[in-house]
């Protein structure tokens, strides 16, 4: 998946490939007010307390209508044209309360007759007390589902934006790169010590490979300085130390020699083959490159011999 992500921003090239990331982030920001603004809209048309329960209980009330103001056609309503209009309460108990009420719970039409209410009262002491209508506690239910759903979907929306910030201020090869050296640290792989298949040259000086591993500068630099590369001489993986020069003794004779780079996951990444015959005593020379385009092999050659 990183290897696809990673073409794809290089088929674009640095600046179009952030600025599609970029552009993911707004559409990310877009979508939260948008889905605010359409729960906002489909809650409106419930009028009641938001009493899901059978407590606390909804006490019976009575209200007067005062002026309204007419909101739209976008606003923290929703969508569409909604009134807010100032109410006096009566409760049972004789209390007076001035309230305002949105998403037209009343209108201007309610004025001039008793307006049958709720009062329901949650919290400590119940001092948190809500007004509304007398409505259905499957609609309170539903209303608060759809909250519910409304959050998460939110929060996985503000991190669409982070992630998509986040590429597009470093470009997806270094966003991938940071990402596995996060990975590699809090999951470190530790090679397999190096066990050759045959006894290796007694002489005074034994046979062995002299390594370059290089990579190219590019897009790519950051994701091949995250990780390393592995090398297996006669299918054993042999410990590397990064990047550069290592010498590594090998039997003489006839020798497989395959680099490969772990990379996202997989370890099919820039592969090398090479097969190199090593006099007793000898030291060859090899040079491994990185490829500079995805989906490409890397490339072993000699580069000399000595002893």
């Amino acid at each position: 998946m990183q290897r696809e992500q990673i073409a794809a921003y290089e088929r674009r090239g640095p600046f179009w490939g952030r600025l599609a990331q970029l552009g993911v982030a707004v559409a990310c920001a877009a979508a939260i007010v948008g889905s605010w603004l359409v729960f906002n809209t489909v809650a409106g048309f419930y009028p009641g307390t938001g009493v899901v329960k059978s407590t606390p209980r909804e006490r019976p009330a009575r209200a007067t209508v005062g002026e309204c103001q007419r909101v739209g056609p976008v606003s923290g309503d929703g969508l569409g044209y909604w009134w807010h209009c100032a109410v006096t309460v009566r409760t049972d108990d004789g209390r007076e309360l001035q309230i305002v009420t949105g998403n037209s719970v009343v209108t201007p039409a309610d004025r001039g007759r008793p307006v049958d209410f709720r009062e329901a009262c949650f919290g400590k002491g119940n001092t948190d007390c809500r007004y509304g209508r007398p409505a259905s506690r499957v609609w309170a239910l539903a209303v608060t589902i759809l909250g519910m759903a409304r959050i998460a979907l939110t929060i996985v929306l503000i991190f669409g934006v982070w992630y998509s910030l986040l590429r597009s201020v470093l470009g997806v090869p270094r966003y991938f790169a940071w990402l596995n050296r996060r990975e590699a640290r809090r999951n470190p792989v530790l090679p397999l010590p190096f066990r050759p298949t045959s006894h290796p040259y007694p002489g005074p000086m034994s046979p062995s490979l002299r390594i370059t591993f290089s990579y190219p500068d590019g897009p790519l630099a950051e994701a091949y300085r995250s990780t390393g590369p592995r090398l297996l001489l006669a299918g054993v993986e042999v410990p590397v130390l990064g990047w550069g020069s290592h010498e590594f003794p090998v039997p003489a004779g006839p020798s497989s020699v395959r680099v490969v780079v772990p990379f996202g996951g997989t370890d099919d990444f820039a592969v090398a083959e090479h097969e190199v015959t090593v006099g007793a005593g000898e030291t060859v020379d090899l040079e491994y490159a990185a490829p500079t385009v995805l989906g490409l092999s890397g490339r072993i050659r000699v580069t000399g011999r000595t002893g």
